[in-house]
């Protein structure tokens, strides 16, 4: 059985405290044919209010941030929507995998890496949509 994809892109939110990585995941997701929004946040709390209040369909959050890391995204928002965990620590692998992230990108991450972790969650959002 073939299964056929919704075709809805992803409105995704972005969330990490350092501003290069912020600039290089949102210039990477801008131009990732199946988003269709990009709403960025280098301070974890104005992302927390925001995803609160709005419609998103993803999220790639940083996991080591002040006030509220990326873990508490991940214990809050995984059953909710598919979240993309990332780090320059590897061994965060693990844990953020069992709160429920969908895919972890250690930094530096490629492009190609970026884009494969994007289609996953696109993938599964279209998937919950067609279910």
């Amino acid at each position: 059985m073939k299964l056929k994809y919704n075709l809805m892109k992803l409105n995704l939110v972005i969330v990490d405290d350092s501003v290069l990585w912020l600039s290089i995941a949102e210039k990477l997701a801008k131009v990732h044919p199946n988003v269709a929004s990009v709403t960025t946040f280098d301070d974890s709390l104005d992302a927390w209010i925001f995803l609160q209040t709005n419609q998103s369909t993803a999220l790639m959050t940083d996991i080591e941030m002040p006030c509220m890391d990326g873990l508490s995204f991940l214990s809050m928002f995984s059953a909710k929507l598919p979240v993309i965990s990332t780090s320059t620590k590897k061994n965060y692998t693990e844990h953020a995998t069992k709160l429920g992230c969908v895919d972890f990108l250690s930094k530096p991450f490629s492009k190609k890496e970026f884009d494969l972790a994007l289609t996953n969650v696109y993938e599964r959002v279209s998937l919950q949509k067609i279910s």
